[in-house]
C-alpha cells in the first residue's frame, strides 16, 4: 500500500502594519506563509505551492488565504517572495534521480562485467538463464575446450528470477550428469538477446 498525502511547513512570517479587520487593533495581525508539499511514505516528494494565514494577537481570529481583504492579499504576495521554498521538498525528486542515476551505472557495470566474462568463459562460471516468460534456470560451466563451452543444465527451474537464489543454494547436486556444447559465439549472441542475464564467477 502507497501512504501518500500532502503536508505544510512554515516559510516566511511577519506582523502586518495594520488594524485588524475584526477588533481594530493596530499591528496585532501576524501573517505567516507554507509551503506545501506531497509525500510518499511521509519523504517530502515536490512542492505543491504556497498557502497562507494571519492571526490577531487581540481577538484571536484567524483568517486563510482565501479569506484575506484586499490590503491583506497584498501584503501575502509580497511575503509569499520571500519565502523561499526549501530544498528538502524536493528530496524524494532527487533520490528517484539518484536512484536511476545509480541504477544506470550498476547496470552498465553488470553489463561490462558480463561481456568480460563471456568472452573468456571458466569452470565453474554460473550462468543465469531466461528461458521464457516467467521461466528462469541456470546452466553451470564445466569445461572448456578450444571455442566450445561444456555447461551443465539445472535439473530444476523457477517462475521467478528472485527464485534462482534458492537453486544456486542447491549448488552440484541440481546440475544434471551430461553437459552440452556451446559454441562461445552462441553464448555471446544469448547475452545480447537477454536469454543470458547474467554471469556470476566464483
Amino acid at each position: 500500500m502507497v501512504v501518500f498525502g500532502s503536508k505544510a511547513t512554515e516559510v516566511a512570517t511577519e506582523v502586518i502594519q495594520d488594524k485588524c479587520s475584526n477588533c481594530g487593533t493596530q499591528n496585532s495581525v501576524r501573517m505567516t506563509v507554507f509551503q506545501k508539499y506531497a509525500h510518499v511514505f511521509w519523504i517530502p516528494f515536490f512542492p505543491i505551492g504556497k498557502t497562507g494565514l494571519t492571526q490577531c494577537s487581540h481577538c484571536k481570529q484567524v483568517l486563510e488565504k482565501k479569506e484575506f481583504p484586499v490590503y491583506l492579499r497584498s501584503n501575502y504576495e509580497i511575503l509569499k517572495q520571500k519565502g523561499k521554498t526549501p530544498v528538502w521538498t524536493f528530496s524524494g525528486i532527487i533520490l528517484f534521480i539518484a536512484f536511476f542515476i545509480f541504477g544506470g551505472i550498476m547496470s552498465k557495470q553488470r553489463e561490462e562485467k558480463n561481456l568480460m566474462l563471456i568472452a573468456s568463459p571458466q569452470a565453474g562460471d554460473i550462468f543465469e538463464i531466461k528461458i521464457d516468460y516467467k521461466q528462469y534456470t541456470l546452466y553451470k560451466v564445466e569445461k572448456i575446450d578450444g571455442d566450445t563451452v561444456f555447461v551443465l543444465l539445472n535439473d530444476y527451474e523457477t517462475n521467478k528470477r528472485r527464485g534462482l537464489k534458492d537453486l544456486k543454494i542447491r549448488r552440484d547436486e541440481s546440475f544434471s550428469g551430461e553437459s552440452i556444447p556451446i559454441l562461445k559465439a552462441d553464448l555471446k549472441m544469448m547475452l545480447d538477446d537477454g536469454e543470458i542475464m547474467d554471469i556470476e564467477r566464483k
